[in-house]
């Protein structure tokens, strides 16, 4: 259980030693299901679906991020960046389902320019902070669970070169992410887009040369490449 001592040094490391860095941006992170019918057809319908998709993603953090007083205060607006990927790509038939994992970069409104929480316990001697706002380096938080930072992780129980070197960690991979995004909503789309239409044309060729639009017909050979009718053999 977490106790004033251990919110002090939390607190210490979090305020001294990272200043702010999760925070300065502060990362969203969604994973989510994407389904493209009748193959690469209505390309232009399906990347405004995609556009939706990721605003809506960005829209549900800065709704859910906000302070525990009344009235609340959001913490975020929109994002500054967006960087958006396909993790994995399935094809059944002319139906492809992708899994897309979204990271929005925000500015925190609470963050001060000597990069301080300014909602933070240890100064507004309150907890006001949304609950999964102050979860990051909870005690007792191993890797890979929800909540754990690497740098609380070293300052528990390593001496000051762990720390540091699990800061220039965090910040190389939060540079990486953030040099890697684009900004906005609709360059995001665009980037899955590509990587679809590269993935298709590389895999299945058949998708991409879809006549107007249309699926396969019953009599057309299948787009797996098996010279069998597609009615025979997908289109089961």
């Amino acid at each position: 259980m977490q106790t004033a001592e251990t919110d002090s040094f939390f607190s210490s490391i979090c305020v001294d030693r990272c200043k702010g860095m999760c925070c300065d941006p502060w990362w969203g992170i969604i994973s989510y299901g994407a389904v493209k019918r009748a193959g690469l057809s209505n390309l232009e319908g399906f990347r405004d679906e995609l556009v939706r998709g990721i605003r809506e993603r960005a829209g549900r953090i800065v709704k859910n991020y906000v302070t525990s007083e009344a009235p609340s205060r959001p913490l975020f607006t929109s994002p500054e960046r967006y960087n958006v990927s396909i993790r994995d790509i399935r094809v059944s038939g002319t139906t492809i389902t992708m899994e897309i994992l979204a990271m929005f970069a925000f500015r925190c409104l609470f963050l001060s320019p000597e990069k301080t929480c300014m909602i933070h316990p240890s100064i507004t001697d309150g907890e006001i902070r949304p609950p999964h706002c102050g979860f990051m380096g909870a005690p007792g938080v191993r890797p890979n669970e929800k909540g754990y930072c690497r740098v609380i992780h070293a300052a528990g129980s390593n001496g000051d070169s762990e720390i540091t070197k699990a800061l220039d960690t965090e910040r190389s991979a939060s540079l990486a992410h953030y040099a890697a995004g684009v900004k906005s909503a609709e360059e995001a789309a665009d980037r899955l887009m590509l990587r679809l239409r590269d993935y298709c044309s590389a895999n299945y060729p058949a998708l991409v040369d879809m006549r107007k639009g249309s699926p396969l017909g019953r009599n057309d050979p299948c787009w797996c490449g098996s010279t069998l009718k597609y009615r025979k053999c997908h289109g089961r």
